[in-house]
């Protein structure tokens, strides 16, 4: 590098007078007239900036002339308001010897040797002098008086200059390629060259030199690669403050500390400690607080052994041999700065037992290790081989940088509860509604749900609004400016995106935006037989997301987390292709779901469903994607795949979301028959949430749909469906019978004497009619000339409803009538126990689930009590595995009824009061009322006939 002094452009020769007056900035001779003659220390030292000024012209980057003219500008300005604040004097200071330190690590150097992020650190610092300026201009303009009366106020004001100045100081440190401490005695040697012209004028040489000493001492302040004989420990950088709000990582940190303390026995003992995971995952704050941890604090001796070396910086191998030099506190100075490191951390040969255990953090580290794997991996090779010196580094990746020996912990977002209290603690006035939702949404991510709770406490939003806007627009709700430049979560997701590896791999950003399209983990198997396109090599664009964390990849899965998915489908810069990736995606689903679109008691229904159910979440969010704009132009394909997976809920799990949305969409689209199809299984679904009058209406508007397109099928099948919803009701069997059998003829007539299959459907409802209605006998010939049919037939599932038809009339036939049918009981079981082997064979569960309530009633009346629990306990858990309240809450009553019977009076009170609980989670009707009547009743009796047992105990 060229000295101070020594890149002066040359000029003609002058006197030294008219030299030195044409050099002195103006800033002396307005200060000659303001205060006064200044002293030989002040004039060297402002002699020293004007002399930088000339330097600074010859640099090929106007930032740095702007800087330093800027720099000049700020110390007149700091000695005009040095009377009335106590820190001007230090900010003057400050900003003297950046502008050395800045000058003297550039002068000489051609454009070409200049890094991209060395210019944006200068054009920061040009940024930062100006906002100086102008809050000192602002204090210095104050009237004498406002000046004493807003002290406080002005020195806080101070504090803040001192602050970005700090900052940009860092920065540029950081960013700067000076390498050793020869540079420091060639730059004082030029400095004091260029003393010696002024020696006339000033007359004291003594003066002089104890100005250089001051500003080597200055030098020495402000860069680390210049101080010389400085105790190492002050110069140790201090680690970024750890949130005070850090819930939810106990269970992690206490397993971290335990692998950071190896064997005592080992003489060389050490650990090699990863801890990844993607931006904001909270890396950074994880591993400050497992150093803080008692059991390591106990090894490691404290904060003196401990070293945190902030690698965000490290762009290139020799920043980053420069930030451990410095961090590590290293002394000797060879010029060879890794073997200087190595030489001060290994032990004396003869005794490393007396080594004391240390622990590295070396922070970020994917950034030096992006940017030299080979290089950066020699180092960590070096540093892993020192004994007593074990490695923790933070990395956006999900695998360790080196094939070594690493422990390696690989963060995931906190858990709920967790979450809740992270954002809650931030924003304690916060409303609870929508709030578990809002977390789940973004993924309950540290980093995004702290920045959503700070955002919602500023502005004074609620959990349901931000909810809403998150949905709309994702992470952009938290930039405040057009710019975006406010936006951490954005900044935390371009760095992995501005991975090195992400832009020289072909693939990676492509299956990326695939993967941002669904909203849980997708079956790898899958992912490259239905979505990848071919010619993409899925296993290398894989790998390279997985080592920047911008995907987590399991053997099986590959999910990208909520808030990076959402920020890749807004600012994915190849708009083009993430149009292409949705329509291509939205094609695919439908094709997916036609294939796997079977309905209970066909022969491949078994393998759809677990197909369906295996991707339902990601299938939907496809279908929402592809329809929820409400000028989207949706086609029949995608509206019979919205309708086939509503089917499939309601035979898996029945909810009303997603059907009441496909309903919305066919009638916007103004398709008749597909509106038409959805209020049919929109009043199934109600049906299924006993919302029995819902359930009417709506088949009844589907009838009549049906009968403006002349599908006569459909609605033979709407009257049938009526009677269904009808006679669930618990009034039912006080309706007229002849206005069921009405409805049964016009199904009857709808269907054609020509259907044997709706004929058979229509005899079966008859016999159902007359079984409410207590026409025991009646009934019979109806519901086996029913199964007759679906036998021939083969139609699994209705002979299925029809079994469980029979098994019905002939269990009341034995509480009303036993003698006309003396083994009813029996038939009634035998024929309930076909009933439920179809049923799991169509895979109905909620049939399933009603012939096993119905197993568990008979076995009861048989006086088969082991056999009724055991059954009883089976329909409970498949009516919680349906989310089934109502069967939940007959289940319990069952169960307590069976406990009462066979004398377990506190079990059968604990069971019989749980079913109330569930009973009270069914929607208000006359049915809820009913169920919870009955259960109080023999609640009742239970506790009853336990005040009864505990009045007779003798008293004590």
């Amino acid at each position: 590098m060229s000295s101070l002094c020594g890149c002066w452009p040359s000029k003609p020769k002058v006197t030294r007078e008219e030299d030195r007056v044409s050099r002195v900035s103006p800033l002396v001779q307005r200060r000659k007239d303001d205060i006064g003659k200044p002293s030989n220390s002040e004039m060297a030292a402002d002699a020293i900036l004007s002399a930088l000024e000339v330097v600074s012209e010859n640099i090929p980057i106007p930032a740095v002339g702007v800087a330093v003219k800027a720099a000049i500008r700020l110390i007149e300005l700091c000695q005009q308001v040095r009377a009335s604040l106590e820190q001007a004097d230090e900010l003057r200071e400050r900003i003297r010897g950046l502008s050395l330190v800045l000058v003297q690590g550039l002068s000489g150097k051609p454009l070409g040797e200049i890094t991209d992020n060395l210019k944006r650190d200068i054009e920061q610092l040009q940024d930062d002098l100006q906002y100086i300026e102008e809050k000192l201009t602002e204090i210095s303009n104050q009237h004498r008086l406002l000046l004493v009366l807003f002290k406080n106020t002005n020195e806080e004001a101070v504090k803040k200059c001192l602050k970005k100045l700090d900052g940009s100081l860092s920065n540029f440190a950081l960013a700067r390629q000076v390498q050793n401490a020869t540079d420091l005695k060639k730059l004082e040697n030029d400095i004091e060259a260029y003393y010696r012209t002024l020696q006339a004028t000033l007359g004291n040489t003594e003066e002089i030199r104890k100005d250089i000493t001051e500003v080597k001492t200055m030098l020495q302040n402000f860069n680390p690669e210049f101080r010389q004989e400085i105790q190492s420990t002050t110069r140790k950088p201090h680690p970024p403050p750890r949130s005070h709000i850090f819930y939810g990582r106990d269970e992690v940190l206490n397993r971290l500390a335990t692998r950071l303390v190896p064997a005592m026995c080992e003489t060389g003992s050490k650990v090699l400690l990863a801890l990844l995971g993607p931006g904001g995952i909270g890396k950074t704050s994880a591993a400050l607080a497992v150093m803080e941890h008692d059991v390591v604090q106990e090894r490691y001796g404290g904060e003196s052994n401990q070293f945190w070396v902030g690698c965000a910086k490290a762009t290139s191998t020799t920043l980053l041999l420069d930030i451990l030099y410095d961090s590590l506190c290293i002394n000797k100075k060879t010029g060879q700065t890794l073997e200087d490191i190595l030489a001060e951390l290994r032990p004396p040969s003869s005794k490393p037992e007396q080594q004391p255990y240390r622990l590295l953090l070396l922070d970020n580290f994917e950034t030096p290790w992006n940017a030299d794997e080979e290089e950066v991996e020699r180092i960590l090779r070096n540093l892993a081989d020192i004994p007593r010196l074990s490695i923790l580094i933070t990395m956006r990746a999900n695998q360790p940088p080196t094939d070594q020996k690493w422990e390696v912990e690989v963060l995931k977002p906190v858990d709920v509860e967790a979450s809740a209290k992270i954002y809650t603690k931030i924003y304690p006035d916060t409303s609870e509604e929508q709030l578990f939702e809002l977390l789940d949404a973004i993924g309950h991510l540290p980093l995004a749900v702290t920045l959503l709770a700070n955002y919602a406490r500023t502005s004074q939003t609620t959990p349901v609004e931000l909810l809403r806007n998150w949905r709309r627009d994702g992470p952009d709700i938290l930039s405040m400016s057009d710019d975006d430049e406010d936006n951490v979560m954005h900044k935390s997701i371009k760095l992995s995106l501005d991975n090195p590896l992400m832009k020289k791999s072909t693939h990676a950003m492509k299956v990326l935006t695939l993967l941002a399209f669904f909203p849980t983990p997708v079956s790898r198997v899958d992912l490259e037989k239905y979505w990848v396109p071919e010619g993409i090599n899925q296993s290398k664009a894989l790998h390279v997301l997985s080592k920047t964390a911008l995907v987590e990849l399991t053997e099986s899965t590959a999910f990208v987390i909520p808030v990076i998915r959402s920020y890749i489908l807004r600012h994915t810069p190849d708009r083009d292709f993430v149009a292409a990736t949705r329509v291509r995606i939205h094609r695919v689903c439908c094709s997916l779901i036609a294939d796997h679109g079977s309905s209970p008691g066909d022969p491949t229904y078994l393998d759809d469903k677990q197909f369906l159910s295996s991707q339902e979440v990601n299938l939907q969010s496809v279908l929402l994607d592809a329809t929820s704009e409400s000028s989207a132009d949706v086609s029949p394909e995608i509206l019979q795949a919205l309708l086939t997976l509503s089917w499939h809920q309601r035979y898996t799990r029945p909810r009303s979301d997603l059907i009441e949305h496909t309903l919305s969409v066919s009638k916007r689209m103004k398709n008749a028959k597909y509106e038409a199809e959805s209020l049919v299984c929109s009043a199934e679904m109600c049906r299924a949430l006993c919302e029995f009058n819902v359930a009417i209406e709506r088949v009844s508007r589907a009838r009549g749909l049906f009968n403006a397109l002349g599908d006569r099928e459909s609605v033979a099948r709407c009257f049938l469906k009526l009677i269904e919803y009808d006679l669930c009701k618990p009034t039912a069997s006080q309706d007229s019978l002849e206005n069921f059998l009405c409805l049964v003829e016009e199904a009857r007539i709808a269907y054609g004497a020509d259907d044997p299959f709706g004929q058979a459907l229509c005899d079966l409802w008859h016999g159902q009619i007359y079984n409410h209605h207590g026409m025991l006998l009646e009934a019979h010939p109806m519901l086996e000339r029913a199964r007759a049919k679906f036998e021939e037939l083969g139609r699994r599932l209705e002979l299925e409803r029809c079994l469980s038809a029979l098994a019905l009339s002939y269990r009341h036939l034995y509480l009303q009538q036993p003698e006309l049918v003396p083994n009813s009981l029996a038939i009634a079981l035998h024929l309930t126990n076909q009933a439920l082997e179809l049923s799991i064979q169509c895979g109905r569960g909620d049939y399933q689930s009603h012939n096993l309530h119905c197993l568990a009633i008979t076995l009861k009346y048989g006086r088969l009590y082991d056999e009724a629990l055991g059954r009883a306990l089976e329909f409970l858990t498949l009516a919680k595995l349906l989310g089934d309240a109502l069967g939940v809450g007959d289940a319990l009553k069952e169960i307590g009824d069976i406990l009462s019977q066979i004398g377990d009076w506190i079990n059968a009170e604990i069971a019989l009061q749980k079913a109330l609980v569930a009973y009270e989670g069914i929607p208000a009707s006359l049915l809820k009322d009913y169920q919870i009547r009955n259960c109080r009743i023999l609640l009742y009796q239970v506790e009853r006939t336990l005040n009864d047992m505990e009045s007779m105990l003798p008293s004590r």
